[in-house]
């Protein structure tokens, strides 16, 4: 059989190892009730466990907090200090668990998300500020990548998402799409053309993204498969060159609908190649911890895709 620590014993551990929380509040309310009943009726529990608890308290302290003698439970010295003592930290704990569950739904925190730069100032900026306008406590770390390189760092936790374009499936990535653009073109076009193909754009001069980017290798793709050669006069990858280009030197850019709605291209006309539209997604594990602040960024952005001009969209493929 163990034999029970001494009182000396129990003096020298942690108090707070000894004393349920439990026990201080049935104290507690015992101090405050004009009877141990009246406490034992405030706690919803019986009388005589209101007292055994507070007898184990006694024992565990090594001091009477009652005066038990006449047939009345009155505070001593002791039982009053300590109630001085724990009164307010009873009541910042309550107040504290309290609180817990509201602040669960606090949307607050830093949220990294990875994008290509074309859906920023029309897409993701804008959402993003509503955001933060409504949840003060947010944070957002932006950061322009390509396509492929969104992917990995959405596999890697680079980023809690992504806004990208074109996902490849892949078993760990949720894929949300948003819409379906169209590329346009931007420059010296043909007086009230409502489409263009790539047999009347590539003769002309061409302000076009390098090739590392995926828009550009479609666009070469595309245009080979037709058999022509487009006369390429300026590459950036600065969308602001290229629509530049378009309006000073009688070039013609090729941008997706979402780039030139983010430059404020208002006269840009659609590319009749199916080839050449694009998925708008966003992009997430399917295997890391989404915050609370995450997944509304996330809804928020899906809820705020924007809606394109008439033509700069598929057919058939609305804005979800």
């Amino acid at each position: 059989m163990t034999a029970r620590p001494s009182s000396r014993a129990q003096r020298a551990r942690d108090p707070l190892e000894l004393v349920s929380l439990r026990q201080l509040r049935y104290f507690s309310a015992a101090m405050r009730a004009p009877s141990f009943n009246e406490a034992a009726r405030e706690c919803s529990i019986s009388q005589p466990a209101l007292s055994e608890q507070i007898a184990l308290l006694e024992q565990v302290l090594g001091v009477p907090l009652f005066d038990r003698t006449g047939g009345r439970a009155v505070p001593t010295l002791s039982g009053h200090e300590l109630e001085r003592r724990i009164a307010g930290s009873l009541l910042e704990l309550q107040s504290a668990l309290r609180e817990v569950p509201e602040r669960a739904d606090t949307i607050s925190g830093l949220v990294r998300v990875g994008l290509v730069q074309s859906y920023g100032a029309c897409w993701v900026v804008p959402v993003m500020r509503a955001a933060q306008a409504r949840w003060p406590a947010l944070s957002v770390a932006l950061r322009r990548r390509t396509a492929h390189a969104l992917e990995e760092g959405v596999l890697r936790g680079d980023f809690e998402f992504a806004v990208s374009f074109d996902p490849h499936p892949h078993a760990d990535l949720e894929i949300a799409q948003c819409f379906v653009e169209r590329a346009v073109a931007v420059g010296s076009l043909p007086r009230r053309a409502r489409r263009l193909t790539l047999a009347q754009l590539a003769p002309c001069r061409l302000a076009l993204l390098p090739s590392e980017y995926m828009m550009r290798r479609e666009l070469d793709a595309a245009f080979a498969s037709q058999g022509l050669k487009p006369q390429v006069r300026l590459e950036s990858d600065a969308l602001e060159d290229l629509v530049a280009a378009a309006r000073e030197s009688g070039m013609i850019a090729i941008l997706n609908a979402a780039a030139a709605s983010s430059l404020a291209v208002h006269d840009a006309v659609p590319i009749d190649c199916v080839e050449l539209q694009r998925k708008a997604c966003l992009v997430r594990s399917r295997t890391r911890h989404h915050t609370n602040a995450s997944r509304h960024l996330w809804d928020a952005l899906v809820a705020g895709a924007p809606a394109l001009p008439s033509g700069w969209t598929a057919p058939g493929k609305a804005r979800r």
